[in-house]
């Protein structure tokens, strides 16, 4: 199984302190005609460390529920329990793989991760990505771990967001041509394509997916296209680095239409009025998204 194309991260909206389940339906409507390749709930961009295991066998059940797209569940956690409990759950509703970012608090070596994604792909029912935000977990999935965890038969790929394109390059030149491997990163996204990755899950697909997907679709007969359009899309990280992540995004998914919800879950602060009014220049310069004029000629830098 090889990932090829555009997958979103979704976030999770909040309404009144719950989960808007409703408003996460039509969040996955829109997504779904924008052309992504597959959803990924509980990442990142998803605030799965604030959610209760109830929680989020609630959000999997109402993604699988409302879309036939393909859906990699979220199922990091602390403990090894609570993620085979996750990707148990996803399989049984027909999830296509699941992400785990390393545990994270405790530092542990590369060969204490080699041990933990054993045992994991050895109890997994589903093929498993492995998620590199060395930043939020302080365990880095350096290139050759990644290497050796590519020989266990249900480790598929690799999301890596630690920002960093050597990283990526190595990650690429020393895996088999079938493993997927995926940026996170959404400023590295065309220098991630051209560099040989297969996709991307990206948190911007949540407010602009058609720029990557464009990206995607174009970068190789149209490069002087993408280039503009990766310079387009720019702004929309810029607007995810406003605020405590993922803030920003809520506040602007709310600004478009979507439904970023209420804001952000404690500890993480929702955006202030100097954040805000940020985010509103930032999206007056999306403002030609519908017909990507602004792309054909030079998008602002």
């Amino acid at each position: 199984m090889r990932l090829k194309g555009i997958y979103c991260p979704m976030i999770t909206p909040f309404k009144n302190g719950e989960i808007d389940l409703d408003g996460m339906e039509k969040n996955i409507g829109f997504l779904e005609k924008e052309g992504v390749a597959g959803l990924v709930p509980l990442g990142s961009a998803g605030e799965f460390p604030g959610l209760s295991m109830g929680e989020r066998r609630e959000v999997i059940k109402r993604v699988m529920d409302t879309t036939s797209l393909p859906v990699i569940a979220g199922a990091s956690s602390v403990r090894v329990e609570d993620t085979l409990d996750i990707i148990a759950y996803s399989a049984d509703l027909g999830a296509e793989a699941v992400l785990v970012a390393p545990p994270y608090y405790f530092r542990t070596s590369q060969e204490g991760l080699f041990c933990y994604y054993s045992n994991l792909s050895s109890n997994s029912r589903l093929p498993i990505v492995l998620y590199n935000i060395p930043v939020f977990t302080g365990n880095p999935l350096l290139p050759p771990l990644v290497k050796r965890l590519s020989g266990l038969d249900n480790i598929i790929g690799i999301k890596d967001s630690s920002g960093d394109m050597k990283n990526f390059q190595d990650l690429v030149g020393l895996l088999p041509g079938e493993f997927s491997c995926l940026i996170g990163a959404d400023h590295l996204l065309l220098h991630a394509l051209i560099s040989g990755a297969s996709g991307a899950i990206i948190g911007s697909s949540n407010l602009v997916p058609r720029i990557p997907v464009e990206i995607w679709r174009v970068w190789r007969k149209d490069i002087k296209r993408a280039c503009n359009l990766q310079k387009l899309l720019m702004n929309a990280v810029r607007i995810m680095d406003t605020g405590t992540f993922p803030a920003g995004l809520k506040y602007a998914m709310n600004r478009l239409g979507l439904v970023g919800g209420d804001g952000v879950r404690p500890p993480l602060m929702s955006t202030g009025r100097e954040e805000e009014e940020r985010v509103d220049g930032l999206l007056e310069k999306l403002a030609a998204i519908p017909g990507y004029g602004e792309a054909d000629g030079e998008a602002d830098n």
